[in-house]
């Protein structure tokens, strides 16, 4: 079952530093599972496919059947995605949420929703602030 974990990190805008908190969608051992054999059926099912198309399918039927198992073991190996970001708006003092995508990894840089002051999202652990 997936669940919400969360995670405090800094907001930064200049020279003000706020609090914020990432959320992050955590997968049990379940969904790993799940998740990793529809990207492989997936992989597996473009063999297929690709079986009729002429000349292409000496590359692509066995690519697709190499890439079922690596991006299934890949898939496995993810333990976490980021959700969604919220916090303070250092600049603009106010209340924001950010929609993440799932390869989106901190430190990043980004735009506040709110005013568009520009942010810096960085781990409280791994930031060089005091």
């Amino acid at each position: 079952m997936t669940t919400m974990v969360t995670r405090p990190i800094l907001v930064k805008s200049g020279d003000a530093v706020n609090d914020g908190v990432l959320h992050l969608r955590a997968f049990d051992g379940r969904e790993r599972k799940i998740r990793a054999a529809k990207i492989w059926g997936l992989m597996w099912l473009l063999a297929v496919l690709s079986l009729p198309i002429i000349i292409a399918h000496f590359v692509l039927v066995p690519g697709f059947l190499i890439a079922g198992p690596v991006m299934a073991y890949k898939r496995y190996r993810v333990l976490a995605l980021p959700d969604h970001v919220s916090g303070n708006c250092p600049a603009g003092q106010e209340d924001f949420t950010l929609r993440l995508e799932p390869t989106d990894r901190l430190p990043m840089w980004t735009h506040c929703p709110a005013c568009d002051a520009s942010l810096h999202l960085m781990d409280k652990e791994q930031s060089p602030l005091p």
